[in-house]
């Protein structure tokens, strides 16, 4: 490799100092999770210390992520997570919905018995997480199974849209997880969702999209206006 090209990149990523994108990254899990909610302000400070990331490169990941809709900045008032009323909250499920479809389609269709094999474990794991009632275990077993689906449907655009808007509605998982009936009907979706592309029927595994997103919307919705209430209240 070039020196010179060694050197450059060495000035730009000090020692310590995580690299842009899993900045980025990182910055966007902790909103996906809810550690910073819709409305909340953020300070280059607080980050900065949080991450233990140097200023341009927080600023670097905070431009991305306003890019991304996540974050939106005002002049003279830095960044904020960019709050998400009811209409958006409608026209981003069916973004998803579109896109989800679109790749349960391409995992039946393209998917290899290896990422089927993996999704299935991936909801084993979910399952597993959901009886332990460990918060931080289930967070990342949906998400690892999330990542097994999306690699399945073997087309990276598509994957990082669907990343990009359940990044925008990740804040009310949480909540939809404490619905009575939400875990255990959720695993079940799962398990429909799988056998469909088991049998490589691309208009089954939709359909089984389709109806784990109208029990999603109708839990999520009522989340959302908790939220609401719950931010109006002095």
């Amino acid at each position: 490799m070039d020196r010179k090209i060694v050197a450059l990149s060495e000035t730009a990523m000090p020692a310590g100092d995580p690299a842009r994108q899993q900045l980025a990254d990182r910055l966007r899990d902790a909103i996906t999770e809810g550690v910073y909610l819709p409305g909340d302000k953020l300070t280059e400070r607080e980050l900065c210390e949080r991450f233990a990331a140097s200023r341009p490169s927080m600023r670097e990941a905070i431009r991305q992520l306003d890019g991304e809709g996540l974050l939106e900045v005002a002049p003279h008032r830095g960044p904020a997570v960019r709050a998400i009323d009811e209409a958006q909250f409608h026209e981003l499920h069916e973004v998803r919905v579109a896109l989800q479809k679109l790749a349960a389609a391409c995992f039946a269709m393209r998917g290899t018995p290896e990422q089927m094999d993996a999704f299935a474990l991936r909801i084993d794991e979910f399952e597993q997480a959901l009886v332990s009632r460990d918060v931080p275990r289930i967070r990342a077993t949906k998400h690892q199974l999330f990542e097994a689906f999306i690699a399945g449907a073997r087309n990276e655009p598509l994957a990082a849209f669907i990343r990009k808007i359940n990044a925008r509605l990740g804040f009310l998982w949480a909540s939809s997880m404490n619905h009575p009936n939400r875990p255990a009907e959720s695993v079940d979706e799962f398990h429909r969702l799988l056998g469909a592309i088991r049998e490589r029927d691309p208009e089954a595994a939709q359909a089984a999209i389709v109806l784990q997103n109208q029990r999603a919307r109708a839990v999520g919705l009522h989340a959302l206006e908790l939220f609401q209430k719950r931010r109006a209240s002095p």
